[in-house]
């Protein structure tokens, strides 16, 4: 389990086991102490992930190395749930990482020898935006998500044609947020190249000397 992240939505914080998939590692200033089924653990020392601000407390007693789902959201991060392929997708400023289903019924990441990086700077993907245009991109993408995440074609329609009541999303907050987020993974879902029909043998059947009648329903 030492080179897997799993996301879990039963906890509170984010606690890893394994320090050497952190860096920057320092006391804590609020050291916590860890509630679970099997015991009560202590932990006074945290750790980062690069250009992921919150904060992650290490606990090398534990069994695993664990992202709360929430704190994930609450960092900004898009959480879209794949059911076609069963995986979590997470979605930083042009970065995205999945979580698989693992044997185990959890989900989770391996962690490649170059390290594990969440987000990216908002420095070097939204150079040019300003703070406005990036929070009217994160409203499109939450308005996307609330109308059944079409494609971002059909969504620009929508809006462009004001198909929607009361919609503050424009053309230019869509573009923004592809530009930022990527595409949206659960417009994604489902969708597959078309493939050319079969060819159908057609047979011509002479009428001439068959006694035929045609019936029509107007109704």
């Amino acid at each position: 389990w030492d080179q897997y992240i799993l996301l879990y939505n039963q906890s509170t914080c984010h606690i890893f086991r394994n320090k050497s998939l952190l860096m920057n590692i320092q006391p804590a200033d609020s050291p916590i102490v860890i509630h679970s089924t099997a015991r009560v653990t202590y932990a006074d020392t945290i750790g980062y992930i690069r250009n992921f601000p919150d904060p992650i407390y290490i606990c090398e007693e534990g069994i695993a190395n664990i992202l709360s789902f929430a704190k994930v959201r609450e960092e900004g991060c898009i959480i879209n749930y794949v059911s076609s392929v069963d995986t979590f997708v997470v979605q930083g400023p042009g970065k995205t990482i999945t979580f698989n289903w693992l044997p185990s019924g959890l989900y989770g990441h391996r962690v490649p020898s170059t390290g594990v990086c969440l987000v990216v700077t908002v420095d070097s993907l939204a150079e040019g935006y300003s703070p406005r245009q990036i929070a009217s991109a994160k409203n499109a993408r939450k308005a996307m998500s609330m109308m059944g995440s079409p494609s971002a074609a059909t969504f620009k329609l929508m809006v462009r044609d004001s198909l929607i009541n009361n919609c503050p999303v424009t053309l230019d907050a869509i573009r923004v947020a592809n530009n930022i987020f990527g595409p949206d993974a659960a417009s994604l879902q489902g969708k597959m190249a078309r493939r050319p029909p079969e060819h159908v043998d057609s047979e011509l059947v002479d009428t001439r000397n068959l006694d035929v009648i045609v019936i029509a329903d107007l109704m």
